[in-house]
């Protein structure tokens, strides 16, 4: 390659870096701590770590009373129900149904497996806030919700995708590169050098996570586009061309099939239990139940076949039965891109990956600020790219801190249980713009990294300390017969809190250049106190 199109391909790979990194580094990190979602959530949430019954309770009569008692005579559009698992030790009921206002509305209900009791319900925060703002960055209904945020993070996977491919043209000496750490020198070659070893050794795992996040994330406006292109905008043709003509209801009541009957369906080549029932047409002679069982291990979102809802038959000609190749692909994807399919262990893989690209990105950033304050690079004034850094500074640094801090939020939130998603979102933002200030307050880049991660280590050990102390489930648990997945969680902060704070001791508080000048001065001012006693 010529030297002028290696400049323009470098460039382009800089640039990239810089327009959208901040945003790639948002959805890498988020991504990274939700690989642990179903954990989190256990955790957070003690009525998650009750014991499954070994002989759960008949649950026909209580949901359906449940289902009639809710929806006060309405037709529910939407209607679930989950039996309970590890993850979810109990029984969920679900629906849909229309407000006052014609909107819709979901409400659920949970029960004790052993008992049938009903069990309180409790808002969503620190797990799913970190799954959704990774998902679709909570972003406002006002400006097209979810739909419109989790474009945008497809958009970040595509910036990703060509980040990745331009890093790997302009780096021509790759076998070289992949082997060369420089830890004597400046600290902006020890950046460089770990920027890129890291990215050439996780480039496999980078480009998969970039490729299946552009998908997860272009997916919803996949079906608006296709069926533009391919049904002239009619995108219920599309759904039928893709999934058959669905069944519509009939109009006449009828009695359907016991939950306590669909709990023993198995699937015929498997023998892993239902996990939950869709039920379409609930109450209706032409209903139609999805029955889903969760994969053990395979690369696939879920298993299932479609029955009858009234008679409990299999239904032969449904959309499980039209699975093509690439619905097997596109299935494929969301455990490809979460690491669900695998086990802890490879949960564990994803999450050190993860933050990997995420520093890898922060040192991006970094490293182009840098060049223009201290090198020969940049064509803005100083003050353009000590903003810049400044921002790019506390703004990733601080992300770990409100992440640590939504820890701590959970335990000790005593709000109203409808409100805690929305108090969890303000703590995470509040403790998010702190850092930013404090780097324009501390006006050193450098101390400002060491003295914030510092406290997101020790903040993070003090979230397991708190819940050892306010619950019975923590790492206290692991010595006995306690919750062992709660435990794990405690355990993990506390090694990820130390690791943390042992990393950030370790880093400069000044920039080196800057300190080798305050050591000159302070060796020099001395001597120059005594030289003129000496000539006299």
């Amino acid at each position: 390659m010529d030297r002028a199109r290696h400049l323009r391909n470098y460039d382009l790979h800089s640039w990239t870096g810089l327009a959208l990194g901040f945003f790639v580094y948002v959805v890498v990190f988020t991504g990274s701590v939700a690989v642990f979602h179903h954990e989190i959530l256990t955790w957070e949430d003690p009525a998650k770590r009750l014991t499954v019954a070994e002989e759960p309770a008949q649950m026909n009569e209580i949901f359906t009373e449940w289902l009639a008692a809710r929806a006060g005579g309405e037709a529910p559009e939407f209607v679930r129900f989950s039996y309970p698992t590890s993850y979810e030790p109990y029984f969920v009921g679900g629906m849909t149904i229309k407000d006052e206002n014609g909107k819709f509305e979901y409400t659920e209900q949970r029960w004790d497996s052993a008992t049938g009791a009903p069990l309180p319900t409790r808002g969503a925060g620190l797990s799913e806030w970190l799954l959704d703002f990774h998902r679709d960055l909570m972003w406002p209904e006002g400006l097209g919700g979810r739909t419109a945020g989790r474009t945008i993070v497809g958009i970040i996977g595509v910036a990703l995708m060509l980040a990745i491919i331009t890093g790997v043209v302009a780096h021509t000496k790759i076998l070289e590169e992949l082997f060369t750490l420089r830890f004597f020198r400046s600290v902006r070659l020890k950046w460089q050098d770990a920027h890129k070893v890291m990215g050439l050794w996780g480039l496999p795992f980078y480009s998969m996570i970039a490729f299946t996040g552009a998908i997860l994330g272009v997916v919803a406006i996949l079906g608006p586009l296709v069926a533009l292109l391919t049904f002239k905008g009619d995108q219920e043709a599309l759904f039928a061309a893709v999934l058959g003509e669905q069944v519509e209801a009939s109009g006449e009541p009828a009695q359907m099939v016991s939950v306590d009957d669909m709990a023993s369906l198995k699937m015929p080549d498997g023998d892993a239990p239902v996990w939950y029932v869709v039920m379409n047409h609930y109450g209706d002679a032409n209903a139609r139940f999805d029955i889903y069982f969760e994969p053990d291990r395979e690369l696939t979102i879920v298993e299932g076949f479609q029955i009858d809802g009234v008679t409990g038959e299999r239904i032969a000609d449904s959309q499980f039965e039209k699975l093509t190749a690439a619905n097997h692909v596109l299935n494929a994807v969301t455990p490809l891109h979460y690491g669900t399919f695998g086990g802890i262990a490879l949960k564990f893989a994803y999450f050190a990956l993860g933050m990997s690209l995420a520093v890898i990105t922060a040192l991006g950033l970094m490293m182009w600020v840098e060049r223009r304050l201290h090198g020969s690079t940049g064509s803005r004034s100083d003050r353009v790219y000590l903003i810049i850094g400044r921002l790019a500074t506390g703004g990733t640094v601080g992300m770990p801190l409100a992440t640590a801090a939504l820890f701590i939020h959970d335990k000790l939130y005593v709000g109203a249980e409808e409100q805690r998603m929305f108090w969890t979102g303000l703590t995470y933002f509040a403790v998010w713009a702190a850092p930013i200030g404090y780097a324009f307050w501390r006006k050193n880049d450098y101390a400002v990294t060491r003295e914030t991660l510092a406290l997101s280590g020790g903040a993070l050990c003090a979230a397991a300390f708190i819940n050892a102390a306010i619950t019975d489930y923590s790492f206290l648990s692991l010595l006995g017969d306690g919750h062992k997945i709660a435990g794990f969680v405690d355990v993990s902060l506390l090694v990820v809190g130390a690791l943390t704070l042992a990393f950030s001791l370790r880093l400069p508080e000044r920039r080196a250049a800057e300190a080798r000048k305050t050591r000159v001065r302070t060796q020099a001012e001395p001597e120059r106190k005594i030289t003129p006693v000496a000539a006299e």
